[in-house]
């Protein structure tokens, strides 16, 4: 994830739920992306399960990651 980072050198880095934003922030430590996450599109979750793709983007557009 460092060399992607190093390489692209992304203004974002978006983790698809908790623990794979925390996971990036972690192994980012010292880098300078802004870190993000999105809900999760898992079937499991009931949040999930009722417009997932909406739902995530309006956490981009939250964010700021996405502009329409």
């Amino acid at each position: 994830l460092r060399a992607v980072v190093r390489a692209l050198d992304p203004e974002w880095v978006v983790g698809v739920a908790g623990f794979a934003e925390t996971r990036a922030r972690e192994a980012l430590a010292g880098m300078a992306p802004r870190f993000g996450r999105v809900l999760h599109p898992s079937p499991a979750s009931p949040a999930a399960n009722r417009g997932w793709a909406l739902q995530a983007e309006k956490q981009l557009l939250e964010l700021g990651v996405w502009r329409k």
